[in-house]
């Protein structure tokens, strides 16, 4: 799997490194167990984009990757509590739903996910999953 970070801006957002740390770990872990089950795509990709949104009020760090997207039954409820699409043995459905409660309620932002067109390495995937992360930016 090739990642690739894109920093277009930095920013500092108020809120909790260890916790931050463990949402993006947690979403690189479920990006990688989505390109781990595609037997027939040779390029899998994990992009990280940081941005600071037009209003200069808000960053936003995106995690995207060309695992084939996410199912619309998956994405109405994928932030819910003991909601999972793994085997009963490797995964609780927990993991997405706490991200949502430390970016929510510890960081004041919002985490939502989308199917988005990407192109990586000069090549158009039509389904790719994104999560987006919008926090408040800490003035300088």
């Amino acid at each position: 799997i090739e990642i690739n970070l894109i920093c277009n801006s930095d920013f500092e957002t108020i809120g909790y490194p260890n916790e931050f740390s463990q949402v993006l770990m947690n979403l690189f872990s479920n990006a990688k167990d989505a390109l781990k089950e595609l037997k027939n795509q040779k390029d899998k990709y994990i992009e990280i984009v940081i941005d600071i949104k037009s209003d200069k009020k808000n960053g936003i760090v995106k995690v995207i990757d060309n695992g084939g997207g996410i199912s619309q039954e998956v994405l109405d409820r994928m932030f819910e509590p003991y909601f999972t699409t793994k085997h009963q043995s490797s995964g609780t459905g927990i993991g997405l739903y706490m991200s949502k409660e430390i970016i929510e309620k510890q960081m004041n932002g919002s985490i939502w996910a989308e199917n988005i067109s990407c192109k990586f390495n000069n090549k158009i995937y039509k389904n790719c999953a994104c999560i987006n992360i919008l926090m408040p930016i800490k003035e300088r």
